[in-house]
């Protein structure tokens, strides 16, 4: 009779247990939605962000950090390491990096890379140990039929002072989905054009600048020596032209720069996205004001980038500085 109590007990006890450990589990059960506080459709009740986020239109004033050097007057890429802004200019400028000094706004070095053709260098992209050169412009016919990304050792750069010259390695790569012979277009028509480069863990990705499209295609590539194909992850409807990007490892932060075929510029923040899944994060809009040709964009650091716009017309070349803190609060 006593073992048929506890027996009970035993049975009641296990049956409570497992009523609370469920209870427990549903009240954390997975809630897609929108978990963006900013965002004016934030879901209190979601825990898994899902992407729906939408937000108010928003625009800001970049500060003018300074009018770049008559040398930059075309700067196309950017980069911010060793406490230096890295640049160079687009396609038909020399094969040279130059490095501005922040504190003075003057360029400081010089390195070129030997062996090498600025046919179209479009943006720039750094990992721990290397630097990566872009040269992958598609918009003169759109016929290109291969596209080259320069790799520069840092440890190549450490340690030197003044104008010097490095030989880089190369990828060579192709688009997937890219025709085999590339048809000649008229200028400025091509979907298969590329302003847009970041180095994500140990892979690289593009954001493509579509004509026809208006819209942005992220390829991931590998970061070896020699020739791939850049494979078709994912598209995000921008409304316009993306011409830069930067990533902020700390932060898991992306950042891209572009304009309306208006002339209005912009800039994409996306954050709060799992792995290289970059579009199904968050994804905010934020114009820019003051007419330029935004052509770059670099991380200063968590909070902070530069923006970079070439000359054009009446327009100086210019650089200038955005904070983050507001949109991160």
């Amino acid at each position: 009779m006593s073992l048929q109590i506890n027996g009970y007990m035993i049975y009641r006890f296990c049956s409570v247990l497992t009523f609370l450990i469920l209870a427990s589990l549903a009240s954390y059960a997975q809630v897609e939605g929108c978990t963006d506080k900013a965002a004016i459709n934030y879901d209190a009740k979601a825990n898994v962000n899902n992407g729906s986020c939408r937000y108010a239109p928003t625009s800001i004033l970049p500060i003018l950090k300074c009018i770049q050097p008559p040398v930059l007057s075309e700067n196309s890429g950017m980069i911010f390491w060793d406490n230096l802004v890295w640049q160079f200019n687009d396609g038909g400028g020399l094969p040279v990096l130059y490095a501005m000094d922040t504190l003075t706004n003057s360029i400081v070095r010089t390195v070129r890379l030997q062996d090498s053709y600025n046919l179209d260098w479009e943006d720039i992209a750094q990992d721990e140990l290397n630097i990566y050169i872009g040269d992958f412009g598609n918009n003169l016919n759109g016929a290109r039929p291969k596209f080259i990304i320069y790799k520069i050792a840092k440890s190549d750069l450490l340690g030197r002072v003044g104008n010097t010259v490095v030989k880089p390695r190369v990828i060579q790569f192709t688009y997937e989905d890219q025709p085999l012979h590339p048809v000649v277009l008229p200028a400025n028509s091509t979907d298969w054009d590329c302003e847009a480069l970041i180095s994500y863990n140990d892979r690289l990705y593009l954001f493509t600048k579509q004509w026809k499209g208006n819209r942005t295609v992220l390829y991931e590539l590998s970061k070896e020596d020699g020739v791939h194909v850049a494979v078709r992850k994912d598209s995000l409807d921008v409304g316009g032209l993306i011409t830069g990007a930067d990533v902020d490892l700390s932060t898991h932060r992306i950042v891209l720069t572009g304009y309306s075929f208006s002339g209005e510029r912009f800039m994409y923040l996306l954050y709060d996205f799992k792995g290289n899944d970059f579009f199904r994060g968050n994804k905010r809009k934020i114009s820019l004001l003051g007419p330029q040709q935004t052509e770059s964009v670099a991380f200063i650091n968590s909070n902070y980038i530069f923006i970079g716009s070439e000359s054009f017309s009446i327009l100086k070349q210019r650089l200038e500085a955005v904070s983050l803190i507001n949109f991160f609060k």
